[in-house]
């Protein structure tokens, strides 16, 4: 466990936090079981202190952990004969096992009556209920929902400090940005992916962990789409350029790491395609070829069908410099990528 509080307190990477908060509770289920009670109380409770924030951030990832401390928790002030606190736990534990709409509507009702403590919890549930309904194509009615969030989340992050509350209130803008975009009004949703970019900029300026970097890669992809979709293609190309040297950085400094040389495959492609676009297919083809190379070497993490658009793409630029017989070369292994997905997919 020293181990982990020591990761935990050198780097604020949510996975140190969430490996202290299961040492804490392994811990304290082993006390309990030993009885003596009094003496895990404090190492669950510190496990769910751990976990609250960053549920705060980002429910979707860290529910099931949140939960599972809290469940924990119910049960050794169960033991303790603290029945209120304990049912409490409970309650909220099995309310996070439940249906999205079930969520938000357990933390409206306690928000209502701790607005100070629960706000938080209640804005990561409408991100996580607007999140569903993306999924489950329901974009219309994901918006109110994610509006909201951001009503929250800017009020927490003007009255704290804590970079948690800016990277909540980053993310709820990015996804309201992107999924104003998918129901063609990428107008409205720029200026939101905007000011996202602006605070997870002003984040990873303040860290030099080069991973840090990730989201802000993340948000200027967005950005580059909605520009994209308002045909301001010279706009966005300086965003598809910094993404790149942000991946370009992670992946250097994370070498072992495929997840990163990932994306910046991803990113690579988007910059090739953007330079295509703009009739720059000089400058765009070191950057198709690698990111074709990428995408080989990382095609069990991103799929033919990504290996099969960075193909079409290449082809598309050899074509454009005159080089036909590669240009076909690369349409005709893309179509064949094309052709094995769908067989997989009937």
């Amino acid at each position: 466990m020293a181990a982990n509080r020591a990761q935990a307190e050198a780097d604020a990477d949510p996975r140190y936090r969430l490996a202290l908060a299961r040492s804490q509770c392994a811990l304290g289920e082993l006390l309990a079981k030993v009885d003596r009670p009094e003496e895990a109380l404090p190492h669950v409770e510190e496990a769910v202190d751990l976990c609250r924030p960053l549920a705060d951030t980002e429910l979707a990832r860290h529910r099931a952990v949140l939960a599972m401390c809290l469940g924990i928790l119910g049960e050794l002030l169960t033991e303790l004969v603290r029945p209120a606190a304990a049912q409490a736990a409970k309650d909220e534990a099995a309310a996070l096992e439940r249906e999205p709409a079930d969520i938000v509507a357990f933390y409206r009702g306690l928000a209502e009556a701790a607005p100070e403590r629960r706000r938080p919890a209640l804005a990561a549930a409408l991100h996580y209920r607007a999140s569903w309904l993306k999924q489950h194509d329901r974009p219309d009615e994901a918006v109110p929902l994610v509006e909201e969030a951001i009503a929250l989340r800017r009020a927490l992050a003007e009255a704290d400090t804590d970079p948690l509350r800016r990277i909540a209130l980053a993310r709820s803008l990015c996804f309201l940005g992107e999924l104003l975009g998918q129901l063609d009004r990428p107008a409205e949703g720029l200026p939101l992916v905007a000011e996202a970019v602006e605070l997870r900029r002003d984040l990873a300026a303040a860290d030099a962990d080069p991973r840090r970097g990730i989201a802000l890669a993340l948000f200027l992809r967005a950005q580059c789409r909605l520009l994209l979709q308002l045909d301001r293609p010279a706009e966005a190309l300086p965003f598809a350029q910094e993404a790149v040297r942000l991946w370009q950085r992670v992946a250097e400094s994370e070498a072992g790491d495929r997840r990163y040389g990932a994306g910046l495959a991803v990113s690579l492609h988007t910059l090739g395609e953007l330079l295509a676009k703009l009739d720059r297919p000089a400058e765009a083809l070191p950057y198709a070829e690698e990111s074709v190379d990428l995408h080989r070497a990382g095609i069990g993490l991103l799929g033919r069908h990504r290996l099969a658009g960075a193909l079409r793409t290449l082809g598309d630029v050899l074509a454009a410099l005159d080089r036909p017989a590669e240009a076909q070369a690369a349409q005709d292994e893309a179509a064949a990528l094309d052709g094995e997905t769908e067989a997989d997919d009937p």
